[in-house]
Formats: C-alpha cells, structure tokens, sequence
C-alpha cells in the first residue's frame, strides 16, 4: 500500500535463538490449495503485533472472512523491526504470526505472507540494509513453513519503488532463490517494480522454468478519486468531490485489465491483484461503484484479488459494529450483497448500523415504472441475492424521461443533508461492448419536478453498482421526493435492483 507509516505502531524487538529452538506448532493440514480469487488484506497496522491485549483482529474473524465469500487473506508483515541487531525476529512476533497462520488455515483460507517494509527499502541510503533484511526474514520464515499446507503463500516484498526500482530483478531471484532451497514447489507472489505497477510488467525478469510463481499487481487508479483527501499523500490530501463511472473512466479500466491480461497470456503467468481500494473520502456510493467495476473487471479475466484492506482505513469491517461495512461487501462479493439491506426490521438495524441512515424501502418492488411500450418483471438476481426488475424496452423515445423507474422516499430531507444512492443495473444484452449513459437523480414528485441530488450513471452489459451523491440545498418533507432513473433513450431491456438511498451515512 503507499506510504502509510504514520498509522504504523513501533514494533517490538527480541530474539531469534528463543525461537530457534522452539518448533512452529502443528500448523491445520489442508489439501493442494487452488487458485488465489478472492481475498483480503489483514493485519498490517493492527496493534496486535505489540500489544496482543489491544488487538483489533481477533481469531474469530478468520472464520467470519471465510463465511462473507473469501478465499484467502494477504497477511502485512512489518518484520523489519521486529528483528534485533543480527536480524534475528523476535520469538513473540513469530509465535503472533504462527497463530495468524493457524487460524486462517483452520477456517479454510489460503494465507499470503506479504513482507511489507516497502517503505523501509525506497530511499539510496537503506536499500543495502533493507536487502540483507530481506534475505534474513526469508530464510528463517521459509525454514518455519517449510512443512506447512500449500495453501501457505510467500510474497517477497510488497510494492519495490524508490531505490529498490534498479535493483528489484536482482533481489527478487536472491529471495526466490532462498525461498526454493527449503521450498522448492511452494507458491511465490512476485510483482513489478514502482509500486506493483502494471506498466511496468514488462520488467520483470522471472525465472522461466519456476512454474510456482504468481504475479501481482496494485490497482489504485484513478489515484486522485480512490486517494482523495489521503492525508499521507500530499497532493491528493486536499481533493474532494472527485467521482468515478463514466464512459471513458469505464473504458481506461477495461484497458488496463487488458493490458494485464495481455502481459499474462504471453508470459503464461497466473495473476493476482494484490491491493485495490477507494478511501473513505470518495464518499460510500462512488466507492460501491469503483469497487464493484474494478472487482469485477479482473474476475472477469481470471485474475485473483484482495481488497486493501479489513479495518484502519479503506474500511471493509466496522470493527465498533463488529460486521461488514455491507455495501463494500455487497460490491466484492454480490452474492452477499442482500445483507446490504434486509428488511428494515429493528433486528436488521441493530446488525447493521447503515441502515440507520436509509431514507427509502430497499425493495425491488418499491420501483413504479411509466411510459408508452414498456413492461417490466421481476426475474431472479444474483446482485442482490433475491430479485431485480427487468424493464423490458421495445424501442428508444424522443426525450430521456419519456420512459423511467421511480420509487418513493419516506424520509424528509434537510438542507445541507448528505444524501448517495446506490443501486445495482445492466443492460440485458449479450454484447459485451454494449453501454449507455441515463441520468439518475432524486427529484420532487410534483411539476415542476425540482431535481435534488442529480448524476450520470453508465450502464452495461454487466451487472454493477451504478451511484450519484450530493448535498441537498434546501429542506423537503417526507414522501414528496423520489428516486428517479430515465430510460426513455435506452431502447433496450434493463435489469435493476432495489435502490439504496442513505442520509448521512458515515461508516463508524
């Protein structure tokens, strides 16, 4: 991940010879493991490592990750500190990770152990040291884990950039070959340099026979939408209001994808998207609608990902509710995606604090649908775990909402309130290239039908989060607003989900 060392707790120091001497525990067993599809980062800032009393991930969570549709968590490792003046790590950090590895393996997921001190290996004057390190934390962890399950995975270092930039192809087959002595079949992450950029894949130098290796890469992009307001990154730390979805922010995703896809054929190299995300900032609705693109694009081309990250920041579990963040999941995993938004019973609201803050009812049956030469059906959706509506849409219309969806809105609003709407939608159709921009917008329901929040959402051939957000510039009573999408000019059927519409929601 970029630079986030100020959220990053000093770590403790010890000594390697206690932990020599003691064997790693009897580590959960487990069959050859499969592919790398879907995971999550963990651990990486958690106080655990030094105060275990204090420690937000607890064992228990392993399962819960397992249980929200997961494969595999990429465990953070800042080893570096914990080493002692002859690079030995210290006896309690090994045992915390040993523990790590055994819950995770017990719950059935796949475990990346990603050394992480990228920041430790950027400037001229550490890289020598970070590479003597590196090799140190190699050599011990791969002689601990020699005997554990293939669903154990090493990553050598997680984004080389800075100084580690000239050298990266050199310490990558140093650390490799280190690895390969005690494991020889055992699978390897291994990415470019520049932060695990995707333009630089072309340089890698990877060694041909090696068969066990993964390639990774970090997807961030656009970085002033998923960074804005980022704090630890200078210029980005002031942006705000930078939305994500259009035609041609679409298209420039599908070319990177292509392009990874592209370098993988060619190299005959499984691939994994090690770290993709949108900050808080970005507002809950533009994120839904990232993530579920970006998500989406790379299964759609056989790659593996793990979303950045499980708490701290990027947030996926609200740790003070002890549940998902449910609109992230909904839009990693879809399938889960009805826990967005149960029905509005009080014991739905005490599991899921957002639902606090929805203004409308999250039902497929709430849309109306109007105008000339269209029907509509429900028909079953996997998007939201139970139904959508399929408006069926003989031919296009003169203007935009000669034909359209709306459904009502219960709560008042307030102005200056913050309001985001998320919703699942696609075209149903069999191209692939298919794509249409309908405006989507909250608006009075009576003449002069005064828009309140308004936006552009791109629909397509699949099945994807579509948002627009806003601030409301004056106050409107309860039941006089709906949720409105106009399709007049779509000419072609469309698939869409229970609308979501939020007043100030905030995850906690």
């Amino acid at each position: 991940m970029l630079d986030r060392s100020h959220l990053a707790r000093l770590l403790s120091l010890s000594w390697l010879a206690l932990c020599l001497a003691v064997p790693a525990p009897a580590l959960a067993q487990a069959d050859a493991a499969p592919a790398l599809k879907r995971g999550v980062n963990i651990v990486g800032y958690d106080p655990l490592w030094t105060e275990p009393a204090k420690a937000r991930f607890q064992p228990r969570h392993m399962q819960a990750i397992r249980d929200g549709g997961f494969d595999h968590v990429r465990l953070n490792l800042h080893a570096f500190a914990h080493m002692d003046g002859e690079q030995r790590l210290s006896a309690q950090w090994l045992k915390t990770l040993d523990e790590l590895v055994d819950a995770g393996l017990k719950a059935g997921l796949q475990v990346i152990l990603d050394e992480h001190n990228f920041n430790e290996c950027a400037k001229p004057a550490d890289i020598d040291a970070c590479r003597v390190r590196l090799k140190a934390f190699w050599r011990q962890i791969a002689t601990r884990y020699k005997s554990a399950p293939d669903a154990v995975v090493f990553e050598i270092l997680n984004e080389p950039n800075g100084a580690a930039d000239a050298v990266w192809n050199d310490m990558l087959a140093e650390n490799l070959a280190i690895i390969r002595e005690s494991n020889p079949t055992r699978r390897v992450v291994v990415g470019p340099k520049f932060w695990n950029s995707l333009d630089r894949l072309d340089s890698l130098r990877l060694p041909e026979g090696d068969r066990r290796l993964i390639v990774t890469f970090h997807y961030y992009t656009p970085m002033e939408f998923t960074h804005q307001g980022a704090s630890w990154t200078p210029q980005f730390q002031k942006l705000s209001g930078v939305t994500w979805g259009s035609i041609a922010d679409r298209e420039k995703l599908q070319k990177d994808m292509d392009r990874v896809k592209a370098w993988a054929d060619k190299a005959g190299r499984p691939i994994l998207m090690g770290e993709f995300g949108a900050l808080e900032s970005a507002g809950m609705a533009q994120r839904v609608v990232w993530t579920s693109a970006v998500a989406g694009a790379a299964e759609s081309r056989g790659f593996g990902w793990s979303y950045w990250q499980f708490d701290s920041d990027f947030v996926l579990w609200d740790m003070k509710a002890d549940g998902w963040v449910k609109p992230i999941h909904g839009a990693l995993v879809p399938e889960k995606a009805a826990a967005a938004a149960p029905a509005a019973s009080a014991a739905a609201r005490q599991s899921d604090p957002a639902l606090d803050y929805l203004i409308n009812t999250p039902r497929v049956t709430t849309w109306s649908v109007y105008g000339d030469g269209q029907s509509s059906q429900q028909v079953p959706c996997a998007a939201t775990g139970k139904v959508c509506l399929r408006i069926a849409l003989a031919s296009s219309k003169p203007n935009v909402w000669d034909i359209g969806a709306v459904a009502p809105l219960q709560g008042s609003i307030s102005k200056g309130d913050k309001l985001q709407v998320v919703a699942w939608a696609r075209l149903d159709t069999e191209d692939a290239k298919a794509q249409v921009v309908v405006p989507m917008l909250l608006q009075v329901g009576a003449p002069p039908y005064t828009a309140v929040v308004s936006g552009s959402v791109t629909l397509t051939s699949k099945l994807e989060a579509i948002a627009i957000g806003g601030v409301a510039a004056e106050s409107f009573a309860g039941g006089t607003v709906n949720l409105a999408l106009q399709l007049g000019q779509v000419g072609q059927p469309v698939v869409l989900s229970a609308p979501f519409v939020l007043k100030n929601y905030k995850p906690q």
